[in-house]
């Protein structure tokens, strides 16, 4: 990553104080970013391993309060607020090729804007916990056990095979090699989520949750959790940078040609190239 920094001092109003604003620009590497939370996600893992067996094999199970912060199970943790920006990381890159696709006037625009939403909402969900309000009142009123303990899974279940359905047509039509890693991401997100979720839920029901069995079964599903988000991340970084020829960021009053206002060039370089990758991409 590297930055650059200028001091312009713009044109004031009479009986004003001079102000001294600064061009910020850095360059951050891509590639480095995701390699860096790769291996936050592996140190995460393996402090949680550290923390479960601290928990259960030593006479400190709380250790003053860190353990609990390292539990990928707990909440409001560093790895509940890690999962959470891994989340809205996603949101961001889709809603950023829903913008590429809008420009190319594709058909498939508000799908991506609706995963952006989506991932957006899991990333609250996340940190919120809005999905168990529904365990209680569906295992109270149905009297839920074994595999539906926790019960918010028939609802998960629910919602994901409406949005498969929904998003069927998209994925036979996307790049055959983002729609591979896309069914990848989610069958390995979806695998932690709900399947590992329902193995737990039998466990938990029949066991109790404060075990190190129980612990584990949890690390298994948070660690699939975080794999499948992170396979997302690298497919769709991947695949913006073979399709976007130029992103920027600007925060000022005034626009800099060529970015927000449009400069024609830059403009008909981007027609020609995204006419040149047309058959590439077909969502």
């Amino acid at each position: 990553m590297s930055q650059t920094c200028t001091a312009t001092n713009p044109p004031l109003p009479k009986d004003s104080k001079p102000v001294s604003k600064v061009s910020l620009r850095i360059n951050l590497s891509g590639n480095s970013a995701l390699l860096g939370i790769n291996w936050v996600a592996v140190l995460l893992v393996t402090l949680n391993l550290v923390a479960v067996f601290c928990k259960y094999y030593t006479s400190h199970p709380n250790a003053w309060g860190i353990i609990p912060q390292f539990e990928l199970d707990g909440e409001k943790n560093i790895p509940t607020y890690f999962s959470s920006f891994i989340l809205i990381l996603s949101s961001i890159l889709l809603f950023t090729i829903s913008l590429v696709k809008k420009h190319e006037r594709n058909k498939y625009t508000k799908h991506w804007r609706l995963l952006a939403f989506v991932f957006l909402y899991m990333s609250v969900d996340e940190s919120a916990g809005l999905h168990e309000m529904f365990i209680y009142p569906l295992r109270d009123h149905f009297q839920l056990a074994g595999i539906f303990y926790f019960s918010w899974v028939i609802v998960g279940a629910a919602v994901v095979l409406i949005l498969g359905l929904y998003y069927l047509r998209f994925l036979l039509e996307l790049n055959p090699k983002l729609r591979l890693r896309m069914i990848s991401a989610g069958m390995v997100y979806v695998g932690g989520a709900l399947g590992v979720e329902l193995l737990g839920g039998y466990y938990y029901d029949a066991n109790g949750g404060h075990n190190l069995t129980y612990s584990l079964i949890t690390t298994v599903e948070e660690t699939l959790e975080i794999t499948g988000v992170l396979i997302l991340i690298h497919s769709l970084y991947s695949y913006l940078k073979r399709h976007l020829l130029k992103f920027t960021l600007q925060l000022g009053d005034e626009p800099q040609p060529g970015i927000l206002k449009g400069d024609s060039n830059l403009l008909k370089q981007n027609s020609d190239y995204a006419e040149a990758n047309k058959d590439l991409m077909a969502v």
